[in-house]
């Protein structure tokens, strides 16, 4: 996709990744329940020599921007960029780029930030509030390409921004809203110049095209990618697929001054065989047609936000943060280097390099043999040899994320029926198949709020397993058992494909128990691991061409899923990458989160949250698996050290975190 959100890949605490190097999203918990500190490593007396920083890139990056849409580039944005506040290990929220923590009125409704002075973007330019103006007013246009959680909340809670000084930023909101230093004023800044620069450029190249022969092949394309009735069909027509529009689209990008490189370079789009998969390409390649057709259709703050990911800024970013962009080798790695002008003081690994290895065991063996020092989530596979590695230092933590099947939802989709949805989860063994899939490392969940949450409620229902009663849900919805063992509905059989991420052996193993158990309903699945950017992604975004998908959630250290389960979230045409992907809208639900998001009082937001997790659990949009007791792997190399903004030289391996002070590190050399 373009799926614009923090979608786990896992993305274990992507949601709050940036905040612990310069922005993100979480919530600081009170200090009775912030973690203890279990230091690992004393800092230094003295900045040592350091080696370069090696992080396991396991997926293609996205966007080296606001937009990114998965995990590994969120690291890579987390280092370019920094946010006003970033949340330590305590999980508590400390001033970055901004003096102390906002003055906030007395009816919690205008916030005043001030921010430090003398911070430099890497091209040299002055820092000031009219970049975190800038910022927000593109995350409130309504062609906001930013993650989609972040875009939400400004266009839902915020009325004005103001900078009246170089150094001030007020926020004017329009209710309370409860989670808005953690998931909003901790988000990376953009530069407004650098921005505007590269949005100007990509202007002149659009000058003379002709936004109605764009609409019109737009328009096209998507009426005849949507044709329910041909593209439904057993054999779907040519026209149904993206790859017959590819060399249009081509002609037109190009023609517009679109590079077709990082999401849009063909030569990724690969099948499992190795030959191009022209079908995905396209489907990418429609994605920055919509948003070209988007630009041309607006006005000026609307244009720069609709095509901000085909700007050449997405090549060539300029951030505050600790390293600045060097480098991007597709298929191979992403190089930055240290930003020698970093506010927060000297950055000792001269480099910082991002290798992809997409294969989860191949990664670990990188850290054992000292290619690699970082990875930023290690699966159950990999774990007993990591933990035996006296070179090695493990962080282990309450991850605040978890997994799932979803459900399309959508009319005409097999899923649309709820007693469907329900006899799928009562044919599995829901606790046994997540102890067998993930060695018992996973932790059984049932909603959508995971254990190491305040708002987590474990009073809330969990799945029953029972084949017979299964089966007489799927037969009171009118399904007959067919000979092979599969019901059907007319020339319907009761099956679909359910993909999941390849490259990541738990879930795989997982969706393959299950399908096993499956069978037992008359229910079949057909598990197809799939590339997570080429695949993935677009099967998410509109026009949402997927019945069953098993993915993950990473949260914010706040409870409040309104991006991912409100019904202003659900895709569409008009919203073709927001988080709802597979259409549930329950108002009543809807309202509940409204609430939890404007009740500041933490204990009432608990309550809230627990009658949710009910809902979401009893109307089954997902089919909830579990969340992860988190691991992830650091060299005895790396060790952290202080500086501007950091005055605990400690990694501390028992918060998910651990990260939050990656700008202090250094990497013994060999």
């Amino acid at each position: 996709m373009t799926l614009r959100r923090q979608l786990l890949a896992l993305m274990g605490a992507a949601a709050i990744v940036v905040a612990a190097c310069g922005g993100s999203q979480a919530t600081p918990a009170p200090a009775s329940e912030a973690p203890s500190s279990a230091p690992a490593t004393e800092a230094p007396s003295a900045p040592p020599a350091s080696a370069d920083l090696k992080l396991v890139m396991d997926a293609e990056p996205t966007y080296f921007s606001l937009a990114y849409t998965d995990l590994p580039t969120s690291y890579i944005v987390g280092q370019i960029f920094s946010g006003m506040y970033r949340v330590n290990n305590k999980l508590a929220v400390i001033p970055d780029m901004a003096e102390a923590l906002p003055e906030v009125s007395a009816d919690g409704l205008t916030w005043t930030v001030k921010l430090k002075t003398g911070i430099k973007w890497q091209d040299g330019s002055d820092f000031s509030s009219a970049d975190v103006k800038f910022t927000f007013d593109l995350a409130a246009s309504a062609n906001c390409t930013f993650i989609p959680s972040y875009c939400s909340d400004i266009q839902t809670n915020v009325a004005s921004v103001e900078a009246p000084d170089a150094q001030t930023v007020v926020f004017t909101l329009k209710a309370p809203f409860a989670p808005f230093l953690v998931t909003d004023l901790s988000t990376v800044i953009m530069p407004k110049a650098a921005v505007m620069k590269s949005f100007d450029a990509f202007k002149a190249g659009t000058g003379s095209v002709d936004a109605a022969a764009v609409k019109a092949l737009y328009d096209s394309i998507t009426a005849a990618t949507v044709d329910d009735a041909a593209c439904g069909s057993d054999a779907p027509p040519a026209t149904c697929d993206y790859a017959t529009y590819v060399a249009d689209m081509e002609t037109t990008l190009t023609g517009a001054g679109v590079q077709l490189v990082g999401t849009l370079d063909k030569n990724l789009f690969k099948l499992e065989d190795g030959s191009p998969d022209n079908s995905s390409y396209g489907l990418a390649l429609y994605g920055a047609l919509s948003d070209l057709n988007a630009t041309l259709a607006a006005a000026e703050t609307d244009q720069v936000a609709a095509s901000f990911r085909l700007l050449d800024f997405q090549q060539k970013p300029v951030g505050t943060g600790a390293y600045q962009f060097a480098k991007y080798e597709s298929g191979q790695y992403v190089q930055l280097t240290a930003n020698p002008n970093y506010y927060g003081g000297t950055v000792n690994p001269p480099n910082a390099f991002f290798p992809i290895i997409k294969d989860a065991a191949s990664g670990a063996a990188s850290l054992q043999k000292g290619e690699t020092n970082w990875i930023y989530s290690v699966v159950s596979d990999a774990l007993p040899a990591l933990q035996a590695d006296e070179n090695v230092q493990l962080a282990n933590y309450a991850d605040f994320g978890y997994y799932f099947i979803a459900f399309n939802l959508r009319e005409g989709k097999i899923y649309s029926d709820q007693n469907l949805r329900t006899a799928f989860t009562m044919c599995i063994d829901h606790d046994l198949t997540v102890s067998k899939a993930t060695d018992g490392q996973g932790v059984p969940v049932y909603a959508n709020v995971p254990p190491a949450s305040w708002a987590f409620d474990p009073n809330s229902p969990q799945y029953e397993f029972n084949v017979d009663k299964a089966k007489g849900l799927i037969e009171s919805s009118g399904w007959t058992l067919g000979a092979d063992g599969v019901y059907a509905k007319g020339d319907q059989r009761l099956s679909t494909t359910l993909y999941v991420r390849q490259g990541r052996p738990q879930r795989i193993s997982f969706a393959e128990l299950a399908a096993d158990q499956l069978k037992a309903c008359g229910i079949e699945i057909v598990v197809t691991p799939s590339d997570f950017s080429t695949v993935l992604l677009p099967l998410l975004s509109y026009p949402n061409n997927f019945e069953t998908y098993l993915g993950g959630w990473s949260t914010a250290l706040d409870p409040d899923d309104s991006s991912i389960f409100g019904c202003d979230q659900v895709v569409s045409k008009d919203n073709p990458d927001a988080n709802n992907f597979v259409g549930w809208c329950n108002q009543e639900a809807s309202d509940l989160l409204t609430q939890g998001r404007q009740t500041t009082d933490q204990e009432a937001r608990k309550a809230i949250y627990a009658k949710f997790q009910a809902m979401v659990h009893n109307d089954v949009p997902y089919y909830f698996l579990w969340a992860d007791q988190g691991h992830a792997a650091l060299s005895k190399a790396v060790t952290a050290g202080t500086n501007n903004i950091v005055n605990d030289g400690t990694i501390d391996l028992t918060s998910p975190v651990y990260y939050w002070n990656s700008d202090t590190w250094s990497i013994a050399a060999k």
